[in-house]
C-alpha cells in the first residue's frame, strides 16, 4: 500500500476519531454519515430512532416506507430488519427484492470509494457485517449470505450471482498489516473475487487475492489462502482442491 492509499485509509479508521480536532458531535456526524451535511445526520437520527427498533409487521412496514430515504438508491420490495446499523448509507445502492435480517451492519465509509452495491433478490442474514474502508463491495443478483458473516474491503470485494455463503464466514479484500512497520500499519490492499454459482460452507475464511472460480464449493471451516480454480471442491486448512466438478454436477 502506497502512502496516498494509507492516508485515505487512515481517514476512515477508528483512530481518526481520536486524532482529529473538533467536538464529539462533529466526529459522530463524520463517522455515521460521512461527508454529508447536518441535514443528513438529522434525517438519519430521526428515521433510525423512531423506526429502527420497532418489532413485528408494524416495524417492517414503517421501515419499508422510510428507510429508502437514507440510501443512495433502493429498488422495489426491500425488507429492512430490526436494529440495522448504517454508516454512510448515501453510498449504498440496493436492488429489488432484497431482504435484510435483524441487526445487519452496512458500512460504506470512504472518501474516494463508490461504496456498497447490492443486486436483486438477495438475502443477508442476521448480524452480518458488510463494511468498506475506502474500498468497494459488489453483490451480484441472487446472492445469499448467512448469519454472522463479515465482508470487509479496502479495495474491491466482488461476489458473483447465485452464490451461497454459509454462516460465520469471513471474506477480506485488503486487511493485511506490515509486520515490519513500527505500528503494524496496513500492508497490501488487493481485490477478492468470488465467482458465480458457488457454495461457500459455514466458517470459511477467504483472504485477499485468493479468488474463487465459478461453480466451486468450499467446505466447512476451510481457510482459503490461495486461489481456487473454477469447477472445484476445496476443503481444509489451508484449502486444497480435492475434486473437479463437471458441468452436470
Amino acid at each position: 500500500m502506497n502512502l496516498q492509499e494509507r492516508q485515505l485509509l487512515d481517514e476512515v479508521r477508528v483512530k481518526s476519531l481520536f486524532e482529529e480536532e473538533g467536538g464529539l458531535v462533529k466526529k459522530y456526524k463524520k463517522f455515521v454519515v460521512g461527508g454529508q451535511g447536518w441535514w443528513a445526520l438529522f434525517k438519519y437520527e430521526l428515521i433510525v430512532t423512531f423506526f429502527g427498533w420497532i418489532p413485528g409487521a408494524l416495524g417492517l412496514t414503517l421501515r419499508y416506507f422510510f428507510y429508502p430515504f437514507l440510501f443512495k438508491k433502493v429498488g422495489k420490495k426491500v425488507i429492512f430488519g430490526r436494529d440495522m446499523n448504517l454508516r454512510s448509507p448515501h453510498k449504498i445502492t440496493i436492488g429489488d427484492h432484497v431482504i435484510f435480517d435483524d441487526d445487519v451492519f452496512l458500512d460504506a465509509k470512504g472518501s474516494t470509494n463508490t461504496g456498497i452495491q447490492i443486486g436483486n433478490k438477495i438475502f443477508i442474514g442476521e448480524n452480518t457485517i458488510i463494511q468498506t474502508k475506502n474500498g468497494d463491495i459488489v453483490l451480484e443478483d441472487e446472492v445469499n449470505i448467512g448469519p454472522q458473516c463479515y465482508l470487509a474491503s479496502t479495495n474491491l470485494l466482488h461476489i458473483g450471482a447465485r452464490t451461497y455463503i454459509g454462516p460465520y464466514c469471513l471474506f477480506m479484500s485488503g486487511g493485511e498489516h506490515d509486520v515490519n512497520s513500527p505500528q503494524m500499519e496496513p500492508g497490501r490492499s488487493l481485490p477478492l473475487n468470488i465467482g458465480e454459482d458457488c457454495w461457500i460452507a459455514a466458517k470459511v475464511t477467504v483472504f485477499q487475492d485468493c479468488h474463487i472460480g465459478n461453480h466451486s464449493v468450499v467446505g466447512t471451516a476451510s481457510l482459503v489462502n490461495s486461489p481456487i480454480p473454477p469447477d472445484s471442491i476445496a476443503v481444509g486448512t489451508p484449502a486444497r482442491v480435492v475434486k473437479t466438478l463437471s458441468t452436470k454436477e
